[in-house]
């Protein structure tokens, strides 16, 4: 009787107290993996009984709250401050519960628990801890956290809660524009859509010799962009051009917009194949590769197959902000780690599972840049409208448009630059070091060059809260932090005394 009028108040809760519900559901799901591997068992109990303690606090939410369903998340009418606060609460309870089987397992303090956690949910990869020294279920918890991550965490609740009120939650979690009427269709269809990905995926790269837990993890950590791997050596590990190939092409699956994934499953390649975005990223990828070819065969000393393969899967990896490797880019030359680390400025498509500027606000810049330039050389020559295509058609390249572009743009980099300077202050390295691993951090793709596994709690936290800029695209965060702040003091002036008289 009391279980049945616990589930009944829980049933009644907000918006909160479900998404803590939805939390422990995902980091169950890990259990999965113990039948198959009988020392998984003793495992798999912080699992379940993590996910026993955030349902807890799911069912605690909503008998403290009261809030019987009345409580009412932004939608389409409202503005972005609205959205960012339940969206900054959702990621971080799903952060803090990604923690608690490395916490409650003893293998990890709280800090480096939500480290892992927090590089997990975000797609980044970074890690601090050998995939060797950690169990199967441990390092599919770590996969499976990185693939709802790419997905997004307001997508699969969508399919559970749908509704009008999510819509703003959408949009502010980093998803310009909906690739079906409403949310719950939408979300259907993209889970439906990277799930297929991940049985074909995981299906070649068994065909082609990876064994059938390593493809999985592999696959979700591909199509999320991630780059987390079951082997320190990353794909290189393997040393299969097969492998490479069928990673690449998970890699690019997940740092293309949603939207333009489905207009080639419908079948509408012409319409997919004009949208600039699109274009955008194979110029990127043509341009870099033969860059990074010739100072891999030049000053590197790489044969010219060699630095081919090595030179098409870096770019691929590194432009979709995945940070898979075949072998160390820390011995690479100094030309190509420049050109990574504006790989990983540049980041994936708007929409897409990728972090970094995002290649749409990239090619918006470019093609603002060579309008003005034009016109200064050329005075009197008339400078028609500036156009651009997406998923949905050709829209025009307005002042709001490129106010927002670069305003992003502007702020971005001026959060590299803090954060690489306050990695220098933490950490004894030397700028370029801290510039590389921060901007794999606020870009999410994972890349270290060995500073993130010695680096103490200070570092470790501005990487975090790089990470979390990154895949919620820094507006949110700040905007959350600041609503959030403005609740504390609601509270706190409903509570003094001069507020009752």
């Amino acid at each position: 009787m009391k279980i049945i009028t616990i589930f009944r108040i829980w049933r009644n809760g907000g918006f909160y107290s479900k998404i803590l519900a939805f939390a422990a559901l995902l980091i169950a799901v890990p259990v999965v993996v113990a039948p198959f591997y009988k020392d998984e068992w003793l495992e798999a109990v912080y699992f379940i009984l993590s996910a026993v303690i955030v349902l807890a606090a799911s069912v605690l939410s909503a008998v403290l709250s009261k809030e019987r369903g009345t409580e009412k998340i932004a939608g389409r009418q409202h503005p972005l401050q609205e959205s960012a606060l339940p969206v900054l609460f959702t990621w971080l309870a799903a952060i803090a519960a990604g923690a608690l089987p490395f916490i409650l397992s003893g293998r990890l303090n709280v800090l480096h628990a939500l480290f892992e956690s927090v590089s997990g949910w975000t797609t980044t990869g970074l890690t601090h801890i050998p995939p060797e020294s950690l169990p199967k279920i441990f390092l599919f918890h770590k996969a499976f956290m990185q693939y709802s991550g790419g997905l997004g965490f307001v997508i699969l609740i969508g399919i559970a809660i749908g509704g009008r009120q999510m819509t703003g939650l959408y949009n502010a979690e980093g998803h310009p524009e909906g690739v079906m009427p409403n949310l719950r269709k939408t979300s259907r269809a993209i889970v439906l859509l990277y799930t297929s990905c991940l049985l074909i995926g995981s299906a070649l790269y068994v065909l082609f010799g990876m064994p059938v837990f390593d493809a999985v993890c592999h696959a979700m950590s591909a199509l999320s962009t991630a780059g987390s791997s079951t082997h320190s050596e990353s794909i290189g590990y393997y040393n299969s051009v097969p492998i490479e190939l069928v990673s690449m092409f998970l890699m690019l699956i997940g740092s293309v917009n949603f939207a333009v994934l489905l207009l080639f499953i419908r079948g509408k390649f012409r319409r997919a194949a004009k949208v600039s975005e699109l274009r955008f990223l194979f110029c990127v990828i043509a341009v870099f590769v033969p860059l990074s070819l010739f100072s891999l065969a030049v000053h590197g000393g790489y044969k010219f197959l060699t630095a081919l393969r090595e030179a098409a899967f870096a770019v691929v990896s590194i432009v979709t902000s995945t940070g898979y490797s075949l072998g160390d880019y820390a011995l690479w030359p100094a030309f190509v780690s420049g050109l990574l680390i504006l790989l990983m400025i540049l980041g994936g498509g708007t929409g897409s599972t990728s972090g970094g500027i995002k290649l749409l606000r990239a090619y918006i810049l470019v093609r603002v840049t060579k309008t003005n330039i034009s016109k200064r050389r050329l005075p009197e020559q008339r400078v028609l409208v500036l156009r651009y295509n997406r998923p949905q058609g050709s829209a025009p390249i307005d002042e709001a448009l490129v106010h927002d572009t670069l305003e992003f743009i502007t702020v971005y980099i001026g959060v590299l630059f803090a954060g690489t300077l306050l990695l220098t202050h933490f950490e004894d390295v030397t700028l370029m070091d801290a510039l590389f691993e921060f901007t794999s951090a606020l870009g999410t793709t994972g890349l270290s060059n060995g500073l993130t596994l010695r680096a103490g709690a200070g570092a470790l936290i501005v990487e975090m809260f790089g990470m979390l800029l990154g895949r919620l695209e820094i507006f949110t965060v700040f905007i959350g932090l600041y609503a959030a702040l403005g609740k504390l003091r609601g509270l706190r002036r409903s509570k003094s005394p001069r507020s009752s008289v």
